[in-house]
C-alpha cells in the first residue's frame, strides 16, 4: 500500500510545481565576458498532460524537460518524511541519493564548442533534519526540503542545481553570432542498494535503466547575433510558440465552455494555424462549424484533412452529411451568381494551352488559383460560350474537344467563392480539324538534367531534348526554363533522435539555405516531434527565420507522416514551385496518419518532396522502413532522397537542392493518353553523358 501511494505521489502536483519547465539563458555582456544566468519558463501545466481534451503526451511528465529535477524534489519530500528509515538512528554524515552531470556551453552556429562547462551536482539528504544539500565541488548549498512546495520554490531550487556556482561567464566570442545551451544527463543513483529508498519512492529517476538515460537532455537555448553593432538575444523561441499554442487552445476550449462559440471558431482556427495536425483541434472546429451552421467550412476541413479524421471516431461519416449539405448551400448560391462582384486580387490563370496554340481533337485545358479569399463555390469552364465542365476543387484540368471546328476559339475559366465574388480569365487558341478523330492532351514536364552524380546542366536548347510516349516520339509544343518563384517549406525533425551534431548541423544548414532564396520566393519552417508546429507562415522575411532555426530542441517522439501532410496541404493553395525539404531519419512514432495516407495524397499532387536521410537514431540504430519511405515519396513526386553519411555535410547537400530548384526546364507535348497510369514516358538529352530526371505534372 505504502509503494502504490508513493508512486501516486509522483504526479501529485501540490509538492512542488504543477508545470513543465524550460530554462531561458540570459545573456548579458561586459567588454570581455558574456555572463550566463538560467531562468525557468513555463511550458505546460501538468494537469493539461492528464487532460484528454488535449492532444499532449503524458511521457512528458516522465522524460521532458525538468521532469526528473521535479521528481528529485518529490523524492527529497518523501525521504524527510521517512528520515529514520533512510538515515539511520546515528547517521555520520549527509547522505548522498543522486548525481546529475551538467553541461553549460557556448558554441559556434554549427555547433561546434567554443568553451564548455560541465560539471557534476550531487544532491544530498543532510543530517540536519528537514535539510537536504545541493553539492558541487567546493560549494555546498543547504535547502529547507518543506519549502519546496510551490512553483515559485521550485524555480529557486532548479536554478540552484542547474547553477550552483552562480552565473556563468565565457570569454566574448569573435563571431558574429553563437549559441549557448544547456544539457543534463539523466541522473546517477548514488545511494547504496540496501538503503530502502526504491522501497520508499519507486520513481523512474532511480530505477529506471531505459534509451533515454544515454543521451543529454535539452533544457534551453539562447542564439546571439550581432546587429547595428550591439549584441542581440533570441531565447528559446520555438518552445514560447509552444508554450502559446497551448495557450490559444486552452482559450479556445474556455470560450467553447462558456458558449461563445464564435470567438471559439476564431481561436481554434488560429491555434490549427501553428499547430495544424491536432486531430481533436480539427474534430472540436468541424463539431463547431456544424454547431454554427457552417456547414461548408466543415466540409472544407474534413476534405482537407481526410486521412486524420478518417481516425476520428464518426469522421468518415460526417463527410458524407457535409458533403450533401454542402450541395444544397452551393445551389442555393449559384442560383445568384449573375450578382456576384469580381475580385481581381485573386490570382487565376491558364496554364495550358497558351494564347494562339494550335490545338486539335481532345486537348487539357489546365489553369492555376490562389488567392482565394474564401472556399470555392464552382469553377466553370468553357470554350466559344459553351461550358465544357465545372469543377469545386484540384486537380484543375479539363479535357475539352474541338473536333469539326476550325480557326479562333475562346478558351474561358469562371471560378465563383462562397464570398459573392468571382474571377475569370480567358484565351485565344487556334483550332485546326483533322480528318481522322485524334485525342490530344497537352502534358507538361518538369525536368532536371545532370551529368555524372551532381553536375547540373544548365545551358541546354530544346534541340538537345527528344520525348517519348508509350515507345513513340511526341514533338515537343512549348520550352522554357523554369523560373516560377519557389514556395518552399522546410520540415525538420525535432525529437530525440536528432540529439547532438544531427539538430546543429540541421539548423545551420537551414541557416545558409535561407539565405540564398530572393525576394520572389517563400519558405515556411516547421518541427515535428510528438507536435507538429508551423514555426512560420510563408514568408520572405528570411532573416527572421533564419534566427528562429537556431532554438530547436530534441523532445521526444516522431510526427513525419502528420508533417509532410499538413505542409503539403498548406502548400497546394500556392502559385509557384511547390517544394517540401524533409531533414530526418525518416522515423515515425507519433503520427495520427500513416505512410499510406502520405502516399496516396502525394501522387496526385504538385508538390515535390526532396528528402534528406540522416544517419540512424541516438543509438546509432538504423531504420531502413523510414528511409525506404523517405525515398519512395521522393521518386513519386519527381526529387531526390539524399542520404547523408557525415552530417557536417548537411549545408552542401541543401545547396545541391537549391541549385536543383532553380535548374528545372518545363517543356511540353501532346499525348494520345487522357490517364496519367497509361503512360510511359522517357526524356531523352542529345548531350554526351546527360541523363533527365523528370516528373509529368498532369
Amino acid at each position: 500500500m505504502l509503494r502504490r501511494c508513493l508512486m501516486c505521489l509522483m504526479f501529485c502536483g501540490v509538492l512542488a510545481t504543477d508545470n513543465l519547465y524550460y530554462v531561458n539563458l540570459q545573456v548579458t555582456t561586459t567588454e570581455d565576458k558574456l555572463v550566463v544566468a538560467p531562468l525557468p519558463q513555463r511550458l505546460v501545466k501538468y494537469d493539461l498532460l492528464k487532460d484528454d481534451q488535449y492532444n499532449l503526451s503524458r511521457e512528458m511528465m516522465e522524460y521532458m524537460l525538468d521532469a526528473p529535477f521535479r521528481q528529485t524534489a518529490f523524492l527529497f519530500r518523501t525521504l524527510e518524511r521517512n528520515r529514520g528509515a533512510v538515515m539511520g538512528s546515528a547517521p555520520a554524515g549527509p547522505l548522498p541519493i543522486l548525481q546529475f552531470k551538467i553541461e553549460c556551453a557556448l558554441r559556434d552556429i554549427t555547433g561546434e564548442e567554443l568553451e564548455m562547462h560541465e560539471y557534476e551536482v550531487d544532491l544530498l539528504l543532510s543530517n540536519v533534519e528537514g535539510e537536504g544539500i545541493i553539492r558541487s565541488g567546493t560549494t555546498s548549498l543547504p535547502f529547507k526540503i518543506a519549502e519546496i512546495k510551490d512553483s515559485n520554490s521550485y524555480e529557486a531550487f532548479l536554478n540552484h542545481v542547474l547553477f550552483p556556482d552562480g552565473p556563468q561567464s565565457f570569454a566574448v566570442p569573435t563571431t558574429q553570432e553563437f549559441l549557448v545551451d544547456i544539457y543534463f544527463k539523466w541522473p546517477k543513483v548514488l545511494v547504496d542498494d540496501k538503503i530502502p529508498i526504491f522501497d520508499l519512492f519507486p520513481s523512474l529517476i532511480l530505477w529506471n535503466k531505459g534509451d533515454v538515460t544515454k543521451v543529454m537532455i535539452h533544457l534551453g537555448t539562447t542564439y546571439g547575433y550581432r546587429e547595428d553593432g550591439q549584441w542581440q538575444f533570441m531565447s528559446n523561441d520555438l518552445f514560447e510558440k509552444y508554450a502559446q499554442s497551448i495557450d490559444a487552445y486552452s482559450q479556445a476550449l474556455k470560450l467553447i465552455a462558456d458558449g461563445d462559440e464564435e470567438d471559439a471558431i476564431a481561436a481554434l482556427e488560429d491555434y490549427l494555424a501553428v499547430s495544424p495536425a491536432d486531430k481533436k483541434a480539427l474534430d472540436r472546429l468541424m463539431q463547431l462549424y456544424l454547431d454554427y451552421d457552417m456547414k461548408d467550412e466543415a466540409y472544407s476541413l474534413v476534405s482537407r484533412f481526410q486521412p486524420f479524421f478518417a481516425t476520428i471516431r464518426g469522421g468518415i461519416d460526417n463527410q458524407r452529411s457535409l458533403e450533401s449539405a454542402a450541395r444544397r448551400k452551393r445551389n442555393l448560391l449559384l442560383g445568384k451568381r449573375g450578382q456576384f462582384k469580381r475580385d481581381k486580387s485573386v490570382l487565376l490563370k491558364i496554364t495550358s494551352p497558351e494564347q494562339d496554340d494550335l490545338v486539335t481533337g481532345t486537348t487539357k485545358l489546365n489553369f492555376s488559383l490562389a488567392e482565394a479569399p474564401s472556399p470555392i463555390l464552382q469553377i466553370d469552364c468553357f470554350i466559344d460560350e459553351q461550358m465544357i465542365a465545372s469543377l469545386t476543387e484540384p486537380p484543375f484540368e479539363v479535357p475539352f474537344t474541338v473536333d469539326g471546328v476550325t480557326g479562333s476559339s475562346e478558351l474561358r475559366v469562371v471560378a465563383y467563392f462562397e464570398n459573392e465574388t468571382y474571377q475569370s480569365d480567358e484565351i485565344t487558341v487556334q483550332a485546326l480539324q483533322v480528318d481522322t478523330e485524334e485525342y490530344v492532351n497537352l502534358v507538361g514536364v518538369r525536368a532536371v538534367v545532370t551529368r555524372g552524380p551532381s553536375n547540373l546542366l544548365l545551358d541546354l536548347e530544346q534541340s538537345e531534348f527528344s520525348v517519348e510516349e508509350n515507345g513513340e516520339k511526341r514533338e515537343i509544343i512549348h520550352f522554357k526554363k523554369d523560373t516560377a518563384p519557389l514556395r518552399i517549406a522546410i520540415l525538420v525533425d525535432n525529437s530525440i533522435s536528432m540529439f547532438g551534431k544531427k539538430l546543429y548541423n540541421a539548423q545551420y544548414a537551414v541557416h545558409t539555405f535561407l539565405s540564398k532564396l530572393q525576394p520572389e520566393d517563400r519558405a515556411s519552417i516547421y518541427t515535428f516531434d510528438n507536435k507538429v508546429l508551423r514555426v512560420s507562415d510563408l514568408t520572405n522575411d528570411f532573416a527572421s527565420l533564419q534566427k528562429q532555426v537556431f532554438t530547436m530542441s530534441p523532445q521526444l517522439a516522431t510526427s513525419l507522416y502528420d508533417a509532410i501532410l499538413v505542409a503539403k496541404d498548406h502548400l497546394e493553395g500556392q502559385n509557384g514551385t511547390k517544394v517540401i525539404i524533409v531533414v530526418s531519419d525518416g522515423s515515425d512514432s507519433a503520427s495520427a496518419v500513416t505512410d499510406i495516407h502520405v502516399a496516396k495524397a502525394l501522387r496526385g499532387s504538385p508538390v515535390m518532396v526532396y528528402s534528406i536521410i540522416l544517419p540512424g537514431d541516438f543509438l546509432g540504430n538504423s531504420n531502413q522502413a523510414g528511409n525506404m519511405f523517405l525515398q519512395e515519396i521522393a521518386r513519386v513526386t519527381g526529387s531526390i532522397s539524399t542520404r547523408v553519411r557525415n552530417v557536417k555535410n548537411l549545408d552542401e547537400t541543401f545547396d545541391e537542392i537549391y541549385l536543383e530548384l532553380k535548374s528545372f526546364y518545363y517543356f511540353d507535348y501532346y499525348s494520345n493518353f487522357l490517364n496519367p497510369e497509361e503512360r510511359e514516358l522517357e526524356v531523352k538529352i542529345s548531350r554526351l553523358g546527360a541523363k533527365a530526371r523528370f516528373r509529368a505534372i498532369n
